[in-house]
């Protein structure tokens, strides 16, 4: 079955982090095409006992095993055991297993311990991380006990991942992500203008300004949140009844009061995330992470210029910032867009920058690999990308800018090494972007 679902969720999540195209024209769901896909690993439980598979209930177990993330892998597989087998091969699944779940895609996992059957022999898990193939990139990790690696979890909710303070963790379109609670078939996430009134129910707050229901992981808010909100999410039937209560608020906050003299402006590749699954909550997939100076991330997935413009005065100009870095055109480009009209909103958001005192600094734009893209969502580029990209590249360098396409010069196309999905640099690109800027900065920064 999740073989069978590969190519819908690799399709489904070029739209979801590129999304200017048709689908976007049209008001497609991405949502609503990744579901029963990408879940958030907890409906997809693998070989669980007979009679086990009721949604989490009062009496469950819960438990959080965590391990230290790899950002070169698409997902990972937690496989739970009894008793140490003897001859236990590293790179094979136990045919006895009690739990084996391929659909986690951040390094934690929410197991109910309840709904397996009772031994006398102790608990054993071990981890992998896998591929977009659903394969192997590596051995198992050595088995390690249960029982005294987890975490008791005494709250059936939704487990979220919680930004990390620093460079890179303060996003004015915050990303929602968390590990999924057992027997969730789809969640809802809640972000609230104050500290939600019902930490212990599953009614909306009456703090609410924001919510979507969704079979995924993680959630891309659609709105700029300027200044300090609460998110929260909780776990659903299919039909829509509660699978425990609220996960407890957390605060995401983008304050102009904090004086950021830094805005990072443009796309997704900007808002961060890649390598597929990784979302803008995977630090290690922004390159803002990588600079040697705080800044505040002002991207939004699926940007085009036009809409980069369009959006600059609200969200922009309330941070006051001193520099803009500005990188967008790629998604205009990739599908078609004359350069000239890219070249054109660019120069009026440089307008708009001199126009309120701040300091417009242009990022070249990075190369893609159609190739990768075909193969993985079966998006065909436009076949004159690469001249068009170099033209506002040429207009780029003639501006206040920095050459963040140059490290990459010697390819003809972005290698997979560095971009496995074609277009969202993975970490290491995104480091390789990250150094231009810091080698570069002082030229603007006083």
């Amino acid at each position: 079955m999740k073989r069978k679902l590969l190519s819908a969720v690799l399709a489904a999540l070029f739209i979801y982090f590129i999304n200017p195209s048709a689908s976007l024209a049209e008001n497609i769901d991405p949502a609503a095409m990744l579901l029963e896909s990408a879940n958030a690993s907890s409906t997809d439980d693998g070989a669980l006992p007979e009679g086990n598979e009721n949604p989490a209930s009062e009496t469950s177990q819960l438990i959080l095993l965590t391990w230290k993330d790899d950002p070169e892998s698409v997902r990972y597989e937690v496989e739970i055991f009894r008793g140490l087998p003897k001859n236990l091969d590293r790179n094979s699944v136990l045919e006895d297993h009690l739990y084996d779940n391929q659909r986690i895609y951040s390094n934690k996992v929410l197991v109910d311990l309840s709904r397996f059957p009772r031994g006398d022999a102790p608990l054993y898990w071990r981890v992998r991380p896998i591929d977009a193939d659903w394969s192997g990139m590596g051995p198992f990790s050595s088995p390690m006990e249960v029982r005294s690696t987890m975490k008791q979890i005494d709250r059936n909710a939704p487990y979220p991942n919680v930004y990390v303070p620093g460079n890179g963790s303060t996003l004015e379109y915050p990303v929602y992500s968390y590990a999924g609670n057992p027997g969730a078939a789809k969640y809802e996430v809640e972000v609230t203008s104050d500290y939600p009134e019902n930490p212990d129910g599953t009614e909306p707050s009456q703090y609410r300004v924001f919510s979507q229901v969704t079979s995924l992981s993680n959630v891309y808010d659609d709105n700029p949140r300027i200044g300090t909100f609460y998110w929260r999410v909780r776990g659903m039937t299919e039909d829509g009844n509660p699978v425990g209560i609220w996960s407890l608020p957390e605060k995401v906050r983008a304050n102009p009061e904090e004086h950021w003299d830094v805005g990072i402006f443009g796309d997704s590749i900007t808002q961060g995330g890649g390598h597929l699954y990784h979302s803008p909550a995977d630090m290690a997939y922004s390159y803002i992470t990588y600079l040697d100076f705080p800044a505040v991330n002002m991207g939004r997935s699926g940007d085009t210029t036009e809409m980069m413009e369009d959006r600059f005065d609200r969200d922009v100009l309330p941070f006051h910032v001193k520099y803009l870095l500005i990188m967008g055109g790629i998604n205009d480009l990739r599908m078609g867009a004359d350069p000239h009209k890219v070249i054109g909103h660019l120069a009026v958001i440089q307008k708009k920058c001199a126009n309120a005192g701040i300091q417009p600094i242009l990022l070249t734009i990075v190369p893609i690999n159609p190739e990768n893209i075909q193969k993985y969502y079966g998006d065909v580029t436009y076949s004159g990308w690469k001249e068009n990209v170099e033209i506002v590249n040429e207009y780029i360098r003639t501006q206040p800018h920095i050459d963040t396409a140059a490290p990459f010069a010697d390819y003809e196309v972005m290698p997979s090494e560095l971009a496995m999905d074609g277009i969202h640099g993975d970490w290491n690109a995104k480091q390789m972007i990250a150094g231009e800027i810091n080698r570069e900065i002082h030229k603007f920064m006083k």
